[in-house]
């Protein structure tokens, strides 16, 4: 075991627009499968701001953080797959690996699933973060292949959650089409379905990237950011439509470019009432709904429209760890498209201001960077 120091720094949720850096003690293993990783770089992803801006309860008094990797500095006596040393990268959640719902790929329900930066689990946005069943939530960092240019090992806080959350919810219209479809849908012909995408953020744009890989070609990409359209545009977006400055294109591209039936999937990657609604009214009958947002409105259907629609429509967090391995093959062949995804890069110590950037749209994706200390105030 390294020698820990007694204290560290932390983000800390205290309530809506209200996160603070402080002294916390440094994580100490408390159990045999735990281990202690001294973090690296942590990502502020788009679901802290639920909390933040007091959509949902947030975990008061817990550290913030659920995208994040560093180095093992501490380990229990049951962690042998890996030593102290090696550079891991953290599931964003927490699971056992062995109920029913992990054996059979639905690990984001298992039985004793936590997020990390939730309420009872800290986080990692601080100097260093426990890892509970650490063999069940870590993963070795894969190294850079020899003749291959140096990639900033930055980019990995991508796959922690949104890159394989982006994943699942392509995987799911996958699911659907190859299954459900009547035109036969496989991967040889995806490029012949229409696939209408709400929202652009950083989840967004990675599903976005995962639908290029798997040759889908009609992606409309639906937002009101100017600069994460332009993203979606450079990722190969069929279309992109600003819902705001440019309220009927929607509409006018399904009466024109989809003789006004409706698209045959939908990424909703938002979670408010607005975008699912959008969703319902632009699927075609019969038609899949993957829906990705965390959602915390009242939905803005009833059974009675989804039943006389036939609408299929599935909810729910990614199940990260069960769906981790195969998203990373992915990730490694198209990581090189996210280098500069990463706009802006923090110091721990200026938490404050990262989040009121994030959460006014002005940069894009927000990593600290914690390789040189979490800075001075």
């Amino acid at each position: 075991m390294t020698e820990l120091p007694e204290v560290m720094k932390a983000v800390v949720y205290h309530g809506p627009f209200d996160v603070q850096v402080e002294d916390r003690a440094t994580p100490k293993i408390e159990k045999p499968d735990d281990a202690i990783v001294k973090v690296q770089f942590s990502g502020l992803c788009g679901t802290d701001l639920h909390a933040y801006r007091g959509h949902i309860n947030g975990p008061v008094n817990t550290i913030l953080g659920h995208e994040f990797l560093g180095e093992i500095v501490a380990k229990g006596d049951q962690v042998t797959k890996f030593k102290i040393g090696d550079k891991v990268l953290s599931s964003f959640t927490i699971q056992c690996g062995h109920c029913w719902y992990c054996r059979n790929g639905y690990s984001g329900q298992c039985n004793e699933t936590n997020t990390f930066g939730k309420i009872g689990l800290d986080g990692g946005q601080a100097e260093y973060v426990r890892i509970p069943n650490a063999e069940k939530t870590l993963l070795n960092l894969p190294q850079n292949e020899e003749g291959q240019p140096e990639i900033d090992a930055s980019v990995y806080v991508m796959m922690a959650d949104i890159f394989i959350t982006g994943y699942y919810g392509v995987k799911k219209i996958m699911d659907f089409l190859k299954i459900s479809s009547a035109r036969n849908v496989s991967p040889q012909n995806f490029k012949d379905v229409s696939i209408l995408q709400i929202g652009a953020g950083p989840v967004g744009l990675c599903g976005l990237r995962v639908l290029k890989y798997f040759g889908f070609e009609k992606v409309v990409v639906v937002d009101s950011v100017p600069a994460r359209l332009a993203e979606a545009k450079r990722l190969g977006a069929f279309e992109t439509i600003n819902f705001e400055t440019d309220p009927d294109a929607l509409n006018k591209f399904i009466q024109s470019e989809l003789d006004n039936i409706g698209f045959d999937a939908v990424l909703e990657v938002v979670g408010a009432s607005a975008a699912l609604r959008t969703a319902y009214e632009s699927v075609r009958r019969n038609g899949f709904i993957s829906s990705l947002g965390m959602g915390h409105e009242p939905l803005p259907f009833n059974g009675l429209e989804c039943y006389l629609k036939n609408v299929n429509i599935s909810f729910g967090r990614c199940h990260g760890w069960s769906l981790f391995e195969e998203a990373l093959e992915i990730f490694e062949k198209v990581k090189n498209d996210f280098v500069h995804f990463i706009d802006y890069k923090a110091k721990l110590i200026d938490a404050k201001q990262a989040f009121d950037l994030f959460d006014k749209h002005k940069v894009n994706k927000v990593v600290f960077d914690l390789t040189q200390g979490p800075g001075q105030p």
